[in-house]
């Protein structure tokens, strides 16, 4: 009796110990069997199901997005809005439109000429500059506003006004960014103004037809688009 009775004993704790483990495994699953997310032990130090992005991690906060020019190309000019970032040196960062005489001035390097330098000469002559505070400055300069460049509409048949001119553009492309045209506009007579001259007067359906290649000129800074 007695070692039956110790035999009972042994099999309802060892129950009892198991139903316990089985809650605490199930405790980090939902009713559908979807895990939980886990608790943070620290208020500071927040846990998440969504993996860090290193990128992301490693951009300065404020970093704006840049414009989608070829820094290798690219000529600055008045205006224009650039950010400058010193690898390990963030006390030189910073955001700088070019000034009417072409000039930026950045914390503990005074003034740099940036107007009719490429993004990538701009850096070139920042780490200069800078090699009377460091050692080995690397900076990175890119455009995060263009503003020197614009091409113009003119006429009661589109948006009238000034554009902005970041990326080399057809004619097409550019009737297009603008929201094509007014439903009374003349389409016939879309008129291309160069240097004040009238340069070309074009027919929409060439354009879209692609019969005249032509037609569908590259556009150049301070173009003027007329359609009436």
């Amino acid at each position: 009796m007695k070692r039956s009775f110790l035999l009972e004993s042994i099999i309802l704790v060892a129950g009892t110990v198991g139903a316990a483990y089985g809650q605490t495994a199930g405790a980090s699953q939902t009713a559908s069997g979807q895990t939980q997310r886990p608790v943070s032990l620290s208020p500071a130090m927040p846990l998440t199901n969504t993996p860090a992005d290193p990128a992301k991690m490693a951009e300065p906060a404020g970093t704006k997005q840049a414009a989608a020019v070829d820094v290798s190309t690219f000529v600055l000019g008045v205006e224009d809005q650039i950010s400058v970032m010193m690898w390990d040196e963030p006390k030189f960062n910073g955001t700088y439109s070019i000034r009417p005489d072409g000039m930026i001035n950045m914390p503990l390097i005074g003034e740099i000429k940036a107007v009719g330098l490429t993004p990538m000469e701009l850096q070139e002559t920042i780490n200069k500059a800078a090699l009377s505070q460091l050692r080995t400055p690397r900076c990175t300069v890119n455009v995060v506003g263009v503003h020197s460049k614009r091409i113009y509409f003119d006429g009661e048949g589109i948006a009238d006004g000034a554009m902005d001119y970041a990326i080399p553009m057809h004619l097409l492309e550019a009737i297009s960014a603008r929201g094509g045209f007014r439903d009374f506009a003349d389409k016939k007579h879309i008129k291309i103004l160069r240097d004040g001259k009238l340069l070309m007067t074009v027919n929409y359906k060439d354009l879209t037809s692609g019969k005249k290649p032509d037609a569908n000129l590259l556009l150049l800074d301070k173009d003027h688009i007329i359609v009436n």
